[in-house]
């Protein structure tokens, strides 16, 4: 359906709130959507706080649609009850794998929605709960503005977006191409403030199309975002990451489009260099096939469920096949069985790390648990880690930092994003966290907070504080249905759970209360624990083997051994990751250069080597703690010429010193020229990184995930740090 057909349209009523402020390109998306609803419905969009019914009234609309999500603000609508007879649906307007997803949920609660639609293609596989009444409405492109200009192909390699911590693909394939081949790079200035520099509409799209290859991938999720649609669209190669998402929409490697890693990507566009019809070819085969199937008039998907409702088909057997495909009664498929878009797996690698750290949880290796959920926190705040991190934590006796992984994620949805109601798991995750940190009277008063919250997780813990505190917490509100939440843990039969919950209550010095739920449940009142912890003894025993091992290497047949394997020790002792750290600590003009806390050989070796080769020249210091490098007065008071390395190599020595450098990095203006976090993956390393980002002070100009701990390099934002360190004991 196009605009001809609009006087016949139905009616739709888009209730949509956003943000004060937002930045024009973000704007600009928005517009998007509401044009796209345009070719298939006479749209009127609700901006403001409104009675539903009285709306409903005066417009008669045949669909009401209700967006909240990532960009939603202030937003109050009474009388949601009120008619009836007009369907109603939720537009899921997140990330895949943001909390906002859980102020969705809380807002279709309260508005009483239950059927959604996205434009995330993988939301299903990050939100299962909402699986089976969720749909996908994908991004899509304006072809008035995204078509072939005839522009001459000044641009080898164009690289646009962002370079954050949750695009690794991008991040590794920029770093690679940008050292053989000539490259233009768009900055990305963020999505708020500062960011009307940004070059947007057609002369975005010139600018593509002025371009020969445009890499471009969907974050570590998978999953399709705008320019990977909005590049063939515009006549140019896109090059991107293989991912399920992708290929669903039906993207095919060297056809329309070139799937590559950052093992093959030099290979594939040297090839293409080189055979310039087969480059042309793949270029147009892109073009048709995005503007045959991916404008804004192929998404239909909202028209159609208003069809389908309308001619009587259940919410049950409206189904869609495949991310872009329109949706159709089961019905139709005449005994096919359907491949639901609920069923759709793309084995993003934040869900990987999530699944490993489970196993690891749950196969009693807390510490091993702790660092893959950390790992994944480490590509954003994603909800799941969240739970994982509490459970970890507290299967290592620290309830303290289980609650205040808890509060700063209960402060982001209920304060920063204005939820009516928190996550039906983040509440029990907060109520377990309390009992484990022996405060039972405050878990109990906020058991009967939210009565009209449930999740089989919360009722859980309403059950473990009635075995132990009774007659004094009571479970959900009479009749209330279940909500589906966004951080659940694989689930455990009700034993298996019990015991868990049993075993954390023991690791966190609370025996009393963990005897009495398995003896109120009918558990044996006495299991070896779940989660083992290294005795002692067992670490003298490992110190003193691997000391005696060093020695060994360092001596006899071994020693002449390694003499003779010189050649092969650099490549041996080097990375990736190493060239990058030594390239850009080589680039910065420095004057002083601190390292705190033990560096492995690698990577002292390559901190070494960037300061040794950097023009300034700086002083390299060595200290072994962060009290240590304050209490010598080797910290400076005021902006400098400073690289900062922090090694978070594990235990609590370094994580403990955290509140005090965040307070150095917040008095000290623009503190450090460069910091280097290793070990982001651990919990001192990730708060570190967390509060350095978040301040808006630094940005991260390199990040791998990938490594046993995480490391990350981040550039102070100052426009020059022109001030010299006063270091009088150096």
């Amino acid at each position: 359906m196009g605009n001809d057909v609009v006087a016949e349209a139905p009616k739709l009523l888009f209730f949509r709130w956003t943000k004060p402020g937002l930045a024009p390109f973000l704007a600009q998306h928005l517009d998007a959507q509401t044009r796209t609803l345009s070719h298939f419905f006479h749209v009127k969009v609700i901006d403001y706080d409104c009675d539903y019914g009285k709306v409903c009234d005066e417009f008669e609309p045949a669909l009401t649609v209700f967006e909240s999500g990532v960009y939603s603000g202030g937003r109050r609508i009474t009388n949601t009850a009120s008619r009836q007879d007009i369907p109603k649906l939720g537009f899921l307007h997140s990330d895949a794998y943001d909390i906002a997803r859980a102020v969705f949920l809380s807002d279709m609660a309260r508005w009483g929605v239950d059927q959604f639609f996205t434009t995330s293609v993988v939301m299903a596989e990050y939100t299962p709960e909402i699986a089976d009444r969720l749909f996908a409405w994908p991004n899509a492109v304006d072809p008035q503005v995204f078509h072939d200009y005839g522009l001459r192909k000044s641009i080898p390699v164009l690289f646009t977006g962002s370079q954050e911590r949750h695009y690794p693909w991008r991040n590794a394939i920029s770093r690679i191409l940008s050292e053989r081949y000539a490259t233009m790079t768009m900055p990305h200035f963020g999505w708020g403030g500062g960011t009307e520099r940004m070059v947007l509409g057609e002369d975005y799209a010139m600018m593509l199309n002025a371009s020969t290859f445009v890499p471009a991938c969907g974050s570590m999720a998978g999953e399709v975002v705008r320019k990977q649609l909005e590049i063939p669209a515009s006549m140019a190669c896109l090059v991107t990451e293989r991912t399920a998402s992708l290929e669903a929409l039906g993207f095919q490697d060297m056809v329309n489009c070139v799937f590559a890693d950052a093992t093959d990507v030099l290979e594939k566009l040297d090839y293409l260099g080189t055979n310039p019809d087969v480059l042309h070819s793949i270029t147009k085969a892109g073009f048709s096939f995005v503007h045959s199937r991916h404008t804004e008039a192929h998404r239909s998907q909202v028209l159609d469920w208003l069809t389908l409702h309308t001619a009587g088909v259940s919410s049950h057997d409206i189904i869609q096949e495949r991310p872009a495909d329109p949706l159709v009664a089961s019905s139709s498929l005449r005994g096919r069985p359907p491949t639901l878009i609920g069923d759709f797996r793309t084995a993003a690698s934040d869900r990987r790390i999530l699944e490993r750290g489970w196993e690891q949880l749950r196969s009693g290796q807390a510490e091993r648990a702790e660092h893959e959920f950390l790992r994944c926190l480490n590509y954003y705040f994603i909800p799941e880690a969240i739970t994982g991190v509490v459970f970890a934590s507290l299967a290592q006796g620290n309830s303290d930092a289980a609650l205040a992984f808890v509060r700063h994620a209960m402060i982001e949805v209920l304060e920063e994003r204005g939820a009516g109601d928190p996550d039906p798991v983040l509440w029990a995750c907060l109520l377990r966290s309390l009992v484990c940190a022996g405060e039972n009277a405050q878990a109990a008063r906020d058991a009967c907070r939210f009565p009209n919250l449930r999740h089989v997780e919360l009722d859980r813990v309403r059950d473990v504080l009635s075995a132990i505190l009774p007659g004094r917490c009571e479970g959900a509100g009479p009749g209330a249905p279940p909500r589906p939440s966004v951080m659940a843990p694989p689930p455990l039969e009700f034993n298996d759970w019990i015991e868990e919950f049993a075993a954390m209550l023991d690791c966190c010095g609370i025996p009393q209360s963990a005897a009495a739920i398995r003896q109120f449940f009918g558990l044996r009142t006495t299991r070896p624990s779940r989660y083992r912890t290294p005795s002692r003894v067992v670490k003298n025993v490992r110190k003193k083997l691997t000391r005696e091992v060093r020695l060994r290497l360092k001596t006899g047949p071994v020693q002449r051994m390694r003499v003779a394997l010189s050649p092969y020790k650099r490549r041996i002792l080097s990375d990736d990751w190493s060239g990058i750290l030594a390239s850009i600590i080589r680039r910065h003009e420095l004057d002083l250069a601190i390292l705190i806390g033990r560096a492995s050989r690698r990577h002292l070796s390559a901190v070494e080597l960037g300061v040794r080769m950097n023009t300034s020249l700086p002083t390299l210091h060595r200290v072994d703690s962060w009290d240590q490098a304050s209490t010598s007065g080797m910290l400076p008071s005021s902006g400098s010429r400073l690289l900062m390395v922090l090694n978070f190599g594990g235990g609590e020595k370094h994580s403990a010193s955290v509140p005090k450098m965040a307070q150095w990095f917040k008095d000290t203006h623009f503190a450090a020229t460069l910091v280097v976090i290793h070990g982001t993956a651990t919990l001192g390393g990730y708060r570190l990184l967390s509060l350095l980002v978040e301040s808006e002070k630094y940005t991260l100009l390199a990040h791998d995930n990938s490594g046993l701990s995480g490391r990350a390099i981040l550039r102070s934002t100052a426009p020059s740090q022109g001030n010299r360190p006063s270091v009088s004991t150096l």
